[in-house]
């Protein structure tokens, strides 16, 4: 296996850090990761590790304002969501010529998994198949609070707002092998926060554009992100291949729990059937 951790220049002229987990012999699909809010590319190594294990390739960047991608001035930052859709685009681009790979399946986990949905019904220009697990579609928020962030952003856009980690792992999960937990945020600007729920919003004015084939996953026991987000995203897909799969006993970050092995499994088996 090979692991390929640098900076790269994308097509966009935005610089980041990713982290590419290759398998030995020479692989048909490359799956491009979409991280969380708050985390980056070290935290998904255990994911990274076991998808080339099973043959895939496995490409991460740190999305922006994230992980090590960006300055300490912009830790926490982005300006536009969008800026996180045309990063997937050109990220991709970068790691498919590469890195190789003849089919591209995108997978995004929680904010990670909106953003490759979105991703998908507003662009769409590549990628073969979409996997989107636990995905923030929907997440609970009082509409003062909404109101109260429309206006911090547009005011102090840069405004820090201390928010909580859910970045736990199994104890099947080696600690070692996680890397730069240290660097999963602990505080976000407005601005972020304001773009993620902007973003959640108008994703339900594309979900039913979007033509590739989607794989939803989501466990039962989610408590930031109800698993009827994902239902409703389903019901509301109108490709013509698409799956729900739910996981009883599973919580939010379904790659660090009992049983993510085979999750994943599960997700190769959807993959490979396509």
């Amino acid at each position: 296996m090979m692991i390929a951790e640098d900076y790269a220049l994308l097509g966009n002229g935005f610089r980041v850090f990713y982290r590419c987990w290759l398998p030995e012999r020479d692989f048909k699909t490359l799956i491009i990761g979409s991280h969380g809010f708050t985390a980056n590319s070290g935290i998904y190594f255990n994911v990274g590790l076991e998808f080339a294990s099973l043959g895939y390739g496995f490409c991460m960047h740190d999305q922006r304002g994230h992980g090590r991608t960006p300055s300490d001035m912009d830790r926490g930052y982005v300006n536009s969501f969008n800026e996180f859709l045309e990063d997937l685009e050109a990220f991709t681009l970068f790691a498919r010529g590469r890195y190789g790979g003849e089919k591209v399946v995108l997978l995004g986990h929680s904010m990670g998994g909106l953003i490759v949905l979105l991703y998908a019904g507003k662009i769409g220009r590549i990628g073969d198949a979409v996997v989107s697990c636990s995905p923030a579609v929907k997440i609970p928020i009082k509409k003062i609070y909404r109101f109260l962030l429309a206006i911090l952003s547009a005011i102090t856009p840069r405004k820090k707002i201390r928010v909580s980690s859910s970045s736990g792992t199994s104890e099947e999960i080696d600690k070692n092998i996680i890397k730069d937990s240290d660097l999963a945020l602990k505080e976000v600007s407005a601005r972020l926060l304001h773009e993620l729920f902007k973003a959640q919003e108008e994703f339900w004015r594309y979900v039913d554009k979007i033509r590739t084939p989607v794989l939803l996953v989501h466990g039962k026991k989610d408590n930031l992100i109800p698993v009827e987000a994902s239902v409703r995203t389903y019901e509301s897909l109108r490709t013509e291949i698409k799956e729900l799969k739910t996981y009883e006993n599973v919580g939010h970050n379904i790659f660090h729990e009992p049983g993510w092995r085979g999750i994943i499994k599960d997700i190769t088996k959807w993959v490979e059937n396509l």
